[in-house]
């Protein structure tokens, strides 16, 4: 009986995304929030900036100016320009006023928002260049 038991705790949490092989991805990305909005800078290259308007993916570069320069994916039009300010804040063009403060995020926070970043490789305009 505790066999069984013990395999449906196994089972639902692995079923629930509480993978227990502690096998974290995004420890690369990076978070920024305003308000409710968000946008998560993804290691691999890519971002997903959600606000109130609009949910917006694409891909970005940092210039030689340490600016972020996001590219939507749909129509490669600029997205957004992202210039670091004083600590972990920034401000961004063409995502409305307001600053961005960078979120510290423990390992399976990432590991939940880099679930975003790794469905970006799915699209369509992923690896069209």
């Amino acid at each position: 009986m505790n066999t069984l038991a013990a395999r449906l705790v196994l089972v639902s949490g692995v079923l629930s995304g509480g993978c227990l092989c502690g096998g974290y991805t995004g420890g690369g990305d990076q978070v920024l929030a305003r308000n409710s909005d968000s946008i998560i800078l993804c290691d691999n290259g890519g971002f997903v900036a959600t606000t109130t308007a609009d949910v917006i993916e694409g891909r970005f570069q940092t210039d030689a100016t340490g600016a972020v320069v996001a590219t939507r994916g749909d129509d490669a039009s600029i997205a957004f320009v992202l210039t670091w300010g004083e600590g972990s804040t920034a401000t961004t063009t063409l995502l409305g006023d307001g600053a961005w403060t960078k979120r510290a995020m423990n390992m399976v926070e990432l590991d939940h928002a880099d679930v975003q970043c790794q469905d970006l490789v799915s699209r369509s305009w992923w690896s069209a260049e």
